[in-house]
């Protein structure tokens, strides 16, 4: 009995001590959150794609949460940015994406902010100098100050059906026909040779289509172009070469002479590049299509010009998976002399990257009434961390804006063999960084390029579904070109074009 006192006693004692220690408790402090002073605040952004509205969604969101604003995201058609549904944001714009050859007329019509000097420095976290070159030193500067930062970089590539080529009843016949291992097309040649191997002999044992339909899109027929006579027009200039200030046309011109002002588009390298554009739409099926890499995912072509990104889908596709080959995209046989116009032959290539003809920029508009906040955004979505998840991410067209992840040590999100990988990254490297070439061809930037591009994109598509003369249609486009520069002025017209591939106005 005495001992169940005690235990009634220990347990009452144990209560009180309880109950006093939860009386002493302190209460929780009431914090007191001031709210951001940005609270309520909202940046419109202006974008040219839907696809880029989406990429904004999911990478520019959570830095605006944390800010504690709002974004108003509105899509415009960037062939008329003043028109359609985007249109009447414009006026009211904090930001806008744009392409890179249209920089220029943003900044010359007054519609973009300099960027701030600071944005520039060693010790800010945008880290400029990792920027890839042909961005810090050219695409995003105009007479040398820079107006954007990128969004959406590019990152070419040519694949083709591996097994297709390495099967016995194809890999003697093109062994033969190129006089070694076939490990992808190193010349366009080879590239046109290749599609025009399997148009005759066909996919599936019947003559038919190689290559995917052309692009409808006009950037795309645009980049398709010059990508290939970028490798005829212009020698491939060593970076070790001296600087010879006779030669400057060597290095700078490419769509005009630098010193006359003269359009070189119909030029033997330009010819040249579409008579091979011809060759090649012989191997093509009749039409055009968005995307039309669907064809080589689906297996209608051996060939394939894209950006890294699709690799992703094709690895995703069960009869694609470890089964297309990787290499950069082909180089010149020959180019074709500056002053003389004669070829001169390069059996070991001449490679000049082609660059600015995709990916997207992002600057801050002069409407802005917050241009603060909105480029502390545009710096953000530019930052080595958020552009790498951006490139790693994407999944139709995109690249690395900067250098450190083309040195990445894996590539992940790709999911590629052990063997395509390095040829992935060793791929981009060769066309990205340019480490070895002093004068890759830049997109035409000038404040006016974009009626010059119509031109140029309806004679292309006339020319090759008509199969019309290449010689006379590039004339004709250089007649047309003229006519326009000559309407501006040609000493203003020259004056921009030495402006928009970085020299001084002479």
């Amino acid at each position: 009995m005495q001992w169940k006192k005690a235990r009634i006693g220990t347990f009452f004692f144990l209560a009180a001590i309880l109950l006093a220690v939860a009386g002493c408790r302190p209460k929780p402090a009431s914090l007191d959150i001031s709210p951001s002073p940005r609270q309520g605040q909202r940046l419109t952004i202006v974008c040219p794609t839907a696809e880029t509205m989406r990429l904004l969604q999911v990478h520019a969101t959570p830095w605006a949460l944390r800010q504690g604003i709002a974004l108003d995201l509105h899509e415009y058609d960037p062939s008329h940015p003043k028109d359609g549904s985007g249109g009447k944001h414009f006026a009211e714009a904090d930001a806008i994406v744009f392409s890179p050859a249209d920089l220029p007329h943003g900044v010359v019509s007054g519609q973009l902010l300099p960027l701030p000097e600071t944005y520039r420095t060693e010790d800010r976290s945008l880290a400029w100098n990792d920027l890839l070159p042909s961005l810090r030193e050219q695409l995003l500067l105009w007479e040398g100050k820079p107006y954007a930062l990128p969004l959406v970089g590019e990152s070419p590539l040519c694949c083709y059906r591996s097994d297709w080529v390495q099967a016995p009843t194809h890999r003697d016949a093109l062994q033969k026909a190129f006089g070694s291992a076939f490990d992808g097309p190193r010349t366009w040649e080879q590239f046109v040779r290749l599609a025009e191997y399997f148009h005759e002999r066909g996919i599936d044992g019947r003559p038919g289509p190689s290559l995917p339909p052309l692009p409808k899109d006009d950037a795309e027929l645009d980049r398709l172009f010059y990508t290939i006579a970028a490798c005829y027009a212009r020698r491939a200039v060593p970076a070790g070469e001296a600087h010879r200030a006779d030669r400057e046309n060597d290095l700078f011109a490419f769509h005009y002479d630098v010193e006359t002002g003269l359009p070189r588009i119909a030029s033997p390298g330009f010819v040249h590049a579409l008579k091979l554009l011809q060759r090649m739409q012989a191997c093509r099926p009749n039409g055009s299509a968005e995307h039309p890499q669907e064809a080589f995912q689906s297996g209608r072509a051996v060939l394939c010009l894209t950006d890294s990104p699709w690799l992703k889908r094709f690895q995703k596709t069960p009869a694609l998976r470890d089964k297309v080959g990787v290499c950069p995209l082909p180089a010149g046989d020959r180019y074709y002399d500056f002053v003389t116009g004669k070829p001169q032959l390069k059996p070991e290539g001449n490679r000049v990257s082609y660059l600015g003809g995709a990916g997207w920029l992002m600057g801050v508009a002069r409407s802005s009434p917050h241009p603060e906040l909105a480029f502390q955004l545009i710096a953000e979505l530019a930052s080595p961390k958020t552009s790498t998840q951006i490139f790693l991410g994407a999944e139709n067209v995109g690249g690395p804006t900067r250098a450190d992840p083309l040195y990445r040590s894996r590539w992940d999100e790709f999911d590629l063999d052990d063997k395509r990988e390095p040829r992935l990254r060793e791929a981009l490297q060769e066309t990205l960084r340019c480490s070895n070439l002093k004068n890759p061809a830049i997109c035409l930037r000038t404040p006016g390029q974009a009626s010059h591009r119509t031109i140029l994109v309806a004679a292309l598509r006339k020319a090759l579904s008509e199969a019309a003369d290449a010689e006379r249609t590039l004339q004709t486009v250089a007649d047309a070109w003229k006519k326009r520069d000559e309407e501006q002025g040609m000493q203003v017209h020259r004056i921009d074009y030495r402006r928009s591939v970085g020299l001084l106005a002479k």
